[in-house]
């Protein structure tokens, strides 16, 4: 008898959560298209009609679009040796300093290590084991204690897996942290902080 009463309770409850578990499921599949077609769009704007929409967005437009975009993988394998100028011998690699990529907050995850290198006395960034969660419009910015005002666009970031190569020319010893943010959010999604590789 007990055992009857159990198996008539679990169905009943079964049969009320049941329900919601599709609802929620079927409200995050809409989420999801959502937001992918509002990313697809703002990736259409051209930079002037971005910049007369972005003051007009709500946070919640903003996260719409930051979910769309991270939906969105861009892998890329740039090797060290494409570093080195077509038909010029292969040059020794030196590196100079090196910093682990950690999130900012709650906007993305990220992995993997930035290291600067030293190649024909030209200096590169390049990351390494590199994985972030994407963004709309991600930047490479080389700073000075995460400033981003202050820095210097290194360009688009050519994708968000895997290892990819940045010139920086001579310009390492000037700056000491690698930014990775959305251009027009100006919104920071990882940051590696550079020290010194010690030759002890």
């Amino acid at each position: 008898m007990l055992l009857k009463c159990v198996l008539i309770f679990l169905l009943i409850l079964f049969g009320t959560i049941l329900p919601f578990l599709i609802h929620a499921e079927q409200d995050s599949d809409q989420l999801r298209q959502r937001s992918m077609e509002a990313f697809k769009q703002f990736e259409t704007m051209t930079p002037d009609k971005r910049n007369l929409n972005i003051p007009n967005m709500s946070q919640t437009d903003i996260s719409i679009v930051m979910l769309g975009a991270a939906q969105i993988n861009n892998e890329v394998n740039e090797t060290i040796e494409a570093m080195t100028p077509p038909n010029t011998d292969v040059a020794p690699i030196y590196e100079l300093r090196s910093g682990n990529f950690t999130s900012s907050g709650n906007t993305s995850k990220v992995s993997g290590v930035s290291r600067v290198l030293s190649v024909n006395e030209n200096e590169f960034l390049r990351f390494e084991r590199f994985n972030i969660t994407n963004g709309p419009d991600l930047h490479v910015y080389f700073t000075n204690k995460g400033d981003l005002v202050n820095s210097k666009d290194l360009g688009i970031l050519k994708g968000n897996i895997g290892p990819q190569n940045y010139f920086i020319g001579d310009t390492a010893d000037q700056y000491n942290t690698v930014l990775i943010a959305s251009k027009p959010f100006k919104i920071v999604y990882a940051k590696a902080i550079l020290e010194p590789i010690r030759t002890d």
